[in-house]
């Protein structure tokens, strides 16, 4: 079936930015399908649980395509869902590491499926409601992930692993909107029913409990339990187990004559804690694996570039060196709780140039 080049699928999750993205295609003159990925169900049967994966965002979602008058199409995508990112959740805290499930849920299932199924509809582009921008590069020949307008909603970290493929064939309508209060306006000017609807947070598939609680429940009771470790090697408590805490957390931890202290280190193999008061915390330099090199070609050395280790986080500049089978940053400032699992992703001014998911951190300071 050939591409219809003024079509476009929508990714609809019931949310305010998707809605408003597809209603400003709708006005630009592109023939628009909205589609909503069924992706999680939640065990206590609430139809609001669940965020953007919820029941109750379906049902916005297909209210949202009636106000505009365009076609609403849902897919079930449990299976996959599973395999690229509840599974790697749970294995990510089993090995005490601390994943984050949206950047593998962008990469692996929203983009992946649908670029896939516009293709099987004829559709010849697809979009979003997520707030970045993207261009061709002509110079590098590259196409190019970049910051938002609306710099406190940017999510280019969230989507530095997108494809060149992906790339090429996304639009992002909100990549230029100022900010969430313009999203919300417009979308009450059009009079769209999810204007003031509220934002999901956090991981949408755990809704109870925590993530401890959901990590032991998925493995089947394989989450294991151990010591809490001083910085001077005595044992100072016992925990539940490792999925109940990530680098430089507080809460939870045993009380200290000696000040606060941190989680500094987590070892899955002996279920060990390490904690350590805050200075223990900073790091100038890390390892990422699995790198990914978007608006730039893989450099054949050092390059300087800001980076951020955590969503929102800081930018901070770095020297970024390729490695073998992944990427090396040493930071002009040392970087508080650099977290195993994590991303790193890296700029130049507002172009996402690389990333990858942090592996290990050091002291040293930059030589």
């Amino acid at each position: 079936m050939g591409s219809r080049k003024a079509s476009v699928l929508v990714g609809m999750s019931g949310g305010v930015d998707s809605a408003v993205a597809a209603a400003l295609l709708s006005e630009e003159g592109f023939e628009v399908v909205g589609i909503t990925m069924r992706l999680w169900t939640d065990p206590s049967g609430d139809p609001t649980a669940g965020g953007c994966c919820s029941l109750a965002g379906v049902e916005a979602a297909r209210r949202t395509c009636a106000e505009l008058g365009i076609e609403h199409v849902v897919v079930d995508l449990h299976d996959e869902f599973e395999r690229h990112v509840v599974q790697p959740f749970v294995d990510s805290y089993l090995s005490g590491t601390t994943p984050n499930p949206c950047v593998l849920c962008n990469r692996f299932v929203r983009f992946d499926r649908l670029l896939r199924l516009a293709s099987q509809m004829g559709l010849g582009r697809v979009a979003t409601g997520h707030y970045v921008r993207s261009d061709y590069d002509s110079g590098s020949g590259r196409y190019a992930l970049r910051v938002a307008r609306c710099i406190e909603k940017d999510q280019t970290y969230m989507l530095y692993r997108l494809t060149q493929d992906q790339l090429a064939a996304a639009i992002f309508p909100l990549g230029e909107m100022p900010s969430k209060a313009t999203v919300r306006d417009w979308a009450r000017s059009r009079g769209l029913s999810v204007a003031a609807r509220r934002e999901s947070q956090d991981v949408c598939f755990v809704t109870a409990g925590g993530y401890g609680e959901f990590v032991d429940r998925r493995s089947g009771g394989r989450m294991r339990a151990g010591s809490f470790i001083a910085e001077d090697g005595r044992i100072a408590g016992a925990h539940g187990g490792i999925a109940n805490f990530t680098i430089g957390q507080r809460k939870g931890l045993p009380s200290s004559a000696s000040g606060p202290k941190y989680v500094t280190g987590i070892e899955p193999a002996s279920g060990a804690i390490r904690i350590g008061p805050e200075a223990d915390l900073w790091s100038y330099r890390l390892m990422a694996v699995e790198p990914v090199w978007v608006s730039i070609d893989e450099p054949v050395g050092p390059i300087a570039l800001r980076g951020r280790i955590r969503y929102n986080g800081v930018m901070s500049r770095a020297v970024v060196t390729p490695v073998s089978g992944g990427l090396r940053a040493v930071f002009d400032i040392p970087q508080r709780a650099v977290t195993p699992g994590q991303s790193a992703v890296f700029y130049d001014d507002d172009r996402v140039c690389c990333g990858g998911i942090i592996a290990t951190a050091t002291e040293g300071a930059p030589r």
